[in-house]
């Protein structure tokens, strides 16, 4: 058993007994873990019994076990680096969050390391303290979809290999992993329409930063399809969707079409 020290962010947790925790941490340099935080809850005489919250950044040390990944690991130190107090002030960055992290959890695997998105995860968590929190969200989203081998090719049909930069109304598919041309929409069953300029708007989040200026029809109509794609490759819709959607005045998710 070796003790292993890192960056990481609480991604769930869930309270296990009166003073221990279940935790999945994303870490920076071991990706994403499973632990136990045994007696993290049991106050003393000079630390208060709060336990270790959702999206808080921290240095964290646990043990590992070779061959036994699939054990929970035990939390045998935690020090918070950072809580993100704006998140606490406004829901609408809180709901942010909360998707970004959700969305990390069900599309990382366990102990496979991304550095690149936890600092990506990291900016959006410190950004959301202004500007529009579903553009910073866009392009996180776009990031951990690049990040982890599953960002939808956008600049031709998966279907007749012909491109679509020009196209003004495009669909985009899960299952053929990117667009598809109204040309080859018919034979296409799972799918979702959109407009050509919300995926050129898109493509053209290299990274996650404050967008002041981010037109906000382009925002919206992205969200709806990032968030389509994400509900139809994790195979049901994230618990964060619909309240972050009610929050920014979008509508409820609607039905993929299946025909």
């Amino acid at each position: 058993m070796s003790i292993v020290r890192d960056e990481a962010i609480v991604l769930r947790r869930l309270d296990y007994s009166e003073s221990s925790q279940v935790l999945a941490l994303f870490t920076r340099d071991h990706g994403q873990q499973r632990m136990i935080a045994k007696g993290i809850k049991r106050g003393t005489k000079t630390r208060a019994a709060t336990g270790i919250d959702l999206l808080e950044l921290g240095v964290v040390m646990f043990s590992s076990r070779p061959g036994k990944e699939d054990v929970l690991a035990a939390l045998t130190e935690w020090r918070q680096e950072e809580n993100f107090p704006h998140l606490r002030r406004d829901l609408p960055r809180c709901y942010a969050a909360q998707y970004a992290a959700e969305a990390t959890s069900h599309l990382t695997e366990v102990h496979d390391p991304h550095p690149a998105l936890f600092d990506a995860l990291k900016s959006l968590l410190a950004l959301l303290d202004a500007g529009d929190p579903l553009a910073i969200l866009d392009a996180y989203l776009w990031t951990l979809l690049t990040e982890i081998g599953l960002r939808p090719e956008l600049g031709r049909c998966m279907n007749c290999t012909r491109s679509i930069a020009d196209d003004t109304v495009i669909y985009l598919s899960a299952r053929q992993g990117g667009a598809i041309c109204r040309d080859c929409e018919p034979a296409v069953i799972e799918k979702r329409r959109t407009r050509g300029d919300v995926l050129r708007w898109l493509t053209s989040q290299t990274d996650v930063v404050r967008r002041d200026d981010a037109p906000p029809r382009e925002v919206k109509e992205a969200f709806e399809l990032l968030d389509y794609y994400i509900t139809e490759t994790v195979g049901k819709p994230l618990r964060l969707a619909d309240p972050l959607r009610s929050l920014t005045g979008l509508p409820r998710r609607p039905q993929p079409r299946r025909h």
